[in-house]
């Protein structure tokens, strides 16, 4: 991630003051929470999801509705086969030998009925056919769509449950990130401080220096030190800036917009309280998840074992037909309606066993999802005991770095005095400000540390929110 925040950096360089010069924007750690909550990507991703999620579950619903189609065609038979049939004509005209036809032979020509044909060509395809056709079906009992409607709400519990533990792991990494941020402006400051503190130290020396009353070598050493501070201050200007465009990128807002932080970091509600606790597993995103995923799974048990109930449900359609033998739409055909109404029911009776060894395996799921439930409490309880160690352990650092910045100005304070006096040197004084410098340092550390255990312990707890 370096590499790219030090792009990112160069980038926002190199950018036009045009398009940089925006007023800038005052951020508490709610509104840094709140804003990421609308704009941060992963969490826009969630909501899709969710939404993704309820669309399928109202497809589901879409099974139990009627199903309405229209159905519209027009086919052409250029060519069509013919049947040869017994001249069933000349047979009711003229008889067949045996039994006389409608016509008495003496009004019949014998050549003629002797030149007909025994037999004739039939051909029952129309040259056009034109179609409309309205259908519609409705399922009236279906046992995987009953438990497919049942499921619905596991489903979008188990899809809003994914957007809570996206947003709560967002915010939980946004909140450390802000009070890093915090620390570091508390670090810089104090580099600034011990600048200012080392330039007058420097100034009084060259005094000295010019009076016989310090030594050449003393100034060095002090300068040597303050140059070697102004080069920490550079670096961690450009830490903190790094930091500031991470942070607005965690919350999905422009690089390029300016913010200052409003918080204060301080040893108030440092979370002691927290330590007392116990958690709640329901509370916990994860552990609403899991669960969720095995009331599933039941319902898929469900689903099975009501496999060999019959399947039910109605059908009809309703339309028109028209035949043309010449051309499509031939003045004086006629529109022949049809329509057709049932029903139909299906049970299995034998499948091979394929039902029994479904059921086995959503058997299966149901007890590795009952497993994977306790498994999860097991390591959410290891989560709140390393979560309340690392608290309590952080808050004794805590208290021991605030002694030790306490003792590190005292001893700095005395050496300084002691050097004005002459019963100093100026090693003494370098020491005094660089051990006052680490102490400092590692104070707003070790408060930094108690602070995102508290946010880890609340987490573990389920409060974090």
């Amino acid at each position: 991630m370096r590499p790219q925040f030090v792009k990112l950096l160069l980038l926002a360089a190199f950018t036009p003051f045009s398009l940089i010069a925006q007023d800038t924007m005052r951020l508490s750690l709610k509104d840094c929470l709140d804003f990421a909550e609308k704009n941060q990507v992963k969490i826009k991703n969630a909501l899709l999801n969710e939404k993704t999620s309820l669309a399928l579950n109202r497809e589901v619903t879409g099974l139990a509705m009627p199903h309405v189609n229209a159905k519209a065609g027009m086919t052409n038979a250029p060519l069509v086969a013919a049947f040869q049939v017994p001249n069933f004509i000349k047979t009711i005209i003229a008889g067949d030998g045996t039994n006389p036809g409608l016509v008495s032979n003496q009004y019949l020509d014998s050549n003629t009925v002797a030149n007909m044909p025994n037999t004739m060509s039939l051909a029952f395809q129309p040259k056009w056919t034109t179609t409309g056709t309205i259908e519609a079906s409705q399922i009236l009992f279906d046992p995987s769509v009953m438990v497919a409607l049942q499921a619905r709400k596991a489903l979008e519990d188990l899809a809003r449950k994914g957007v809570e533990l996206t947003i709560q792991d967002v915010k939980v990494s946004l909140t450390k990130s802000y009070y890093s941020l915090i620390v570091a402006e508390k670090q810089k400051s104090l580099v600034q401080q011990n600048i200012v503190r080392l330039e007058q130290l420097e100034k009084e020396l060259k005094e000295m220096y010019k009076t016989g009353f310090a030594e050449k070598l003393d100034v060095d050493k002090i300068t040597v030190a303050l140059n070697n501070l102004k080069t920490q201050k550079a670096k961690v200007d450009q830490m903190v800036g790094l930091a500031y465009l991470s942070l607005k990128f965690q919350m999905g807002m422009s690089l390029y917009q300016p913010i200052k932080l409003t918080e204060n970091i301080s040893e108030e509600n440092l979370g002691s309280d927290l330590l007392k606790e116990s958690i709640r597993f329901e509370n916990r995103f994860e552990y609403q998840m899991i669960e969720t995923m095995r009331n599933i799974n039941a319902y898929d048990l469900k689903r099975y074992k009501l496999g060999w109930l019959p399947t039910v449900f109605l059908f009809g359609n309703y339309g028109y037909t028209l035949y043309n033998s010449a051309k499509p739409f031939e003045t004086g055909s006629s529109w022949q309606s049809t329509a057709i109404v049932g029903g139909n029911i299906s049970m299995p009776l034998f499948d091979g066993f394929q039902r029994r060894q479904k059921i086995k395996q959503a058997e299966f799921n149901l007890e590795k999802s009952q497993n994977n439930l306790d498994n999860l409490k097991t390591a959410l309880s290891l989560e709140e005991e390393s979560a309340k160690i690392s608290l309590s352990n952080n808050l004794r650092s805590l208290e021991t770095q605030r002694d030790n910045m306490k003792l590190a100005e005292d001893v700095y304070n005395t050496t300084r005095t002691k050097y004005k006096e002459g019963v100093g040197s100026s090693l003494e004084i370098l020491n005094a400000e660089t051990a006052l410098k680490e102490a400092q340092t590692n104070y707003f550390t070790a408060l930094y540390d108690v602070i995102t255990s508290n946010v880890d312990l609340q987490k573990a707890l389920g409060q974090f929110k």
